[in-house]
């Protein structure tokens, strides 16, 4: 009967093998109570409780390996990498009594029964503590990666380009147009003006008359439409201008006439304080009003056009820082008509300039003028000495004031220049283009 026995235990250990321990220790535990109550009389009565008892033993223990196989397989599949590596690959506690079993039937996913509800789960058990540990932390991630997923995302960054970092973010400032950069403004730069200028001039002796002087005054009004000296070379200069006014006597209306004057000029730079001019001038004087005296003329009537070729040196020397010395010379030839007006004038000017302040100056001039008549026999020699004032107003208005005294003689008889003078202008600029 204790082979019988022995062998009853044997198969019931082969059936819950797979089971795990606990179940082997307590069909152990089974056994010895049956040990320790056999007696022959009761022989047939043991054998069929030891049967019965490993009978539910091994039904109780299939049971238990199904529950917690269909629990660790949906819990594995769903598991995460990182939790999957995380969990032990033994998920057996190794007992001293445990036999070595068949890796093959472990594999094998267990038969899906009911499972009863008083099998008993021991808290000690450490395969339930270890599925019960990732099933938590499952949990939490996946309830994390929720929130993730819920957040809104940053602009121009996606899942799949996250392994991208900084460069995916700093694509679109890449793509983001520049700003627009102001650009500069260019100075203007004028190549022409226009002024204006109104002037008034009173003189002892207004036809430079010897036998009857007369004092006269004249006011001149007129435009000026010039350009900007534009440059030839690194010290050449040209420059043009086309002059109108209109000249009116104050009691000798009878005389009133009008000038148109063109002129060209070419300007060079000899030294830091010297320079010379070229210039040429065309001057044309028309009757602003009819006269039926003797010498009768018809307002519009031309009274003369002169050619005029210039050669001029000029000069500047500072004295002071305030005070400087102007000297000029110049060499005209015209070329007249009536021709009894063709002459040879040579010219002299010099002026002493000094600056009270930055827009004033003040000076004290002497000119000298010799003139040769080509056509006729006639020289003259006038001579002019007088201070001036100069106002510069603003950028464009000027204010120049003169007075003195002009002197000379002529080889014809009627001529005089002996009286005194005084004149103002005031210029202004009426525009740059």
């Amino acid at each position: 009967m204790r082979l019988k026995n022995w062998k009853n235990l044997f198969f019931c250990i082969l059936l819950t093998s797979s089971g795990g321990t606990w179940c082997c220790i307590r069909v152990n535990a089974a056994e010895s109570a049956i040990t320790d109550v056999w007696h022959p009389n009761n022989l047939v009565t043991t054998q069929v409780t030891h049967e019965q008892l490993c009978h539910e033993l091994e039904q109780k223990a299939i049971n238990s390996l199904c529950k917690l196989s269909s629990k660790s397989h949906p819990l594995d599949s769903r598991m995460p990498l990182n939790l999957a590596q995380q969990t032990p690959e033994t998920t057996q506690i190794p007992d001293k009594t445990e036999e070595p079993t068949d890796t093959q039937k472990q594999n094998d996913p267990p038969q899906l029964e009911s499972q009863p509800n008083n099998v008993p789960i021991s808290p000690s058990d450490s395969k339930e503590q270890l599925l019960n540990l990732p099933e938590l932390e499952y949990s939490q991630r996946r309830e994390r990666l929720i929130e993730l997923l819920r957040s809104p995302k940053q602009p121009f960054e996606s899942d799949s380009d996250r392994e991208l970092g900084l460069r995916v973010r700093l694509r679109p400032l890449e793509q983001q147009p520049l700003p627009p950069t102001e650009q500069p403004v260019p100075k203007f730069k004028p190549i022409g003006y226009l002024q204006g200028r109104v002037g008034y001039f009173q003189t002892s002796n207004i036809f430079s008359s010897n036998d009857n002087p007369i004092e006269d005054g004249l006011i001149i009004s007129g435009l000026t439409l010039a350009s900007t000296y534009f440059p030839l070379g690194s010290k050449t200069f040209v420059n043009g201008s086309i002059d109108g006014n209109l000249i009116r006597y104050i009691n000798q209306s009878q005389y009133h006439y009008n000038q148109v004057r063109f002129n060209l000029n070419i300007y060079q730079q000899l030294s830091q304080r010297m320079y010379g001019e070229i210039s040429w001038s065309n001057q044309q004087l028309f009757y602003a009003n009819s006269s039926d005296r003797f010498d009768s003329f018809k307002a519009g009537d031309r009274f003369l056009n002169e050619n005029s070729l210039q050669l001029s040196l000029g000069r500047r020397d500072p004295l002071t820082s305030r005070l400087t010395l102007d000297s000029f010379y110049q060499l005209s030839v015209n070329f007249a008509d009536p021709q009894s007006r063709n002459r040879i004038i040579n010219s002299f000017w010099v002026s002493l300039n000094y600056y009270l302040q930055k827009p004033l100056q003040v000076g004290i001039d002497y000119q000298m003028s010799l003139s040769d008549f080509t056509q006729r026999d006639r020289e003259d020699e006038f001579y002019r000495l007088f201070g001036h004032l100069n106002y510069q107003i603003s950028d464009t208005i000027n204010m120049n004031m003169e007075a003195g005294v002009s002197l000379g003689s002529s080889t014809a008889e009627n001529i005089d220049f002996d009286g005194w003078f005084f004149t103002i202008n005031y210029s202004f600029q009426l525009g740059r283009f």
